[in-house]
């Protein structure tokens, strides 16, 4: 049997469990499968669709590279449907804390999955186990201004406005959730 997850966040619908490093081998080889998880001491079977994880696939041998050497990872987790044990999207920090205690997070969500409300249930819990943590006092998030679906989850999930930034792929807007009392 694998190894318990160092956590587990809950929602009423989903599980978010740090990425497992056989899902990630396994997606950069195949388009879909299935993948026995430990949740809460006993194996799940999760399926994981062709799609997952997301807008995020380019960035997967970067994070396989990163837990093959010694640095330490930012935390990130898969984002599994309670009901249908699927795996709906991905969420993550881009870095470890920084010296003032920031972390920028990113998420996606399977295309078929989008606007029933799995980012804003799933992107909340976990900014909010983030800013739980210590050393972390506020979470970063940016979106293209024009994505107002990615706007609308983060209102949603208590950020504000920061600033803007302009990218190569057009002008970002990005927000901020501060701990409370930080």
């Amino acid at each position: 049997m694998s190894t318990p997850p160092a956590f587990i966040i809950e929602t009423d619908r989903t599980l978010m469990i740090p990425t497992p490093s056989v899902a990630l081998e396994r997606r950069a080889a195949m388009e879909e499968f299935e993948i026995d998880l430990d949740i809460g001491g006993a194996p799940v079977p999760v399926r994981v669709p062709a799609g997952w994880p997301g807008d995020e696939l380019a960035g997967l041998p970067d994070l396989l590279a990163l837990r093959a050497s010694d640095q330490s990872e930012p935390w990130n987790a898969m984002v599994i449907d309670r009901v249908t044990l699927e795996a709906v999207g991905q969420i993550g920090c881009t870095e470890l804390p920084d010296r003032d205690g920031r972390v920028e997070v990113r998420y996606a969500t399977l295309r078929e999955r989008r606007d029933r409300g799995f980012a804003t249930e799933a992107g909340g819990a976990f900014v909010d186990w983030l800013l739980a943590r210590p050393g972390v006092t506020a979470v970063i998030a940016e979106c293209h201004v024009h994505n107002a679906p990615s706007v609308r989850v983060l209102e949603k999930t208590g950020f504000e406005q920061l600033d803007e930034r302009e990218d190569e792929d057009g002008r970002l807007l990005r927000w901020i959730k501060q701990r409370p009392g930080a």
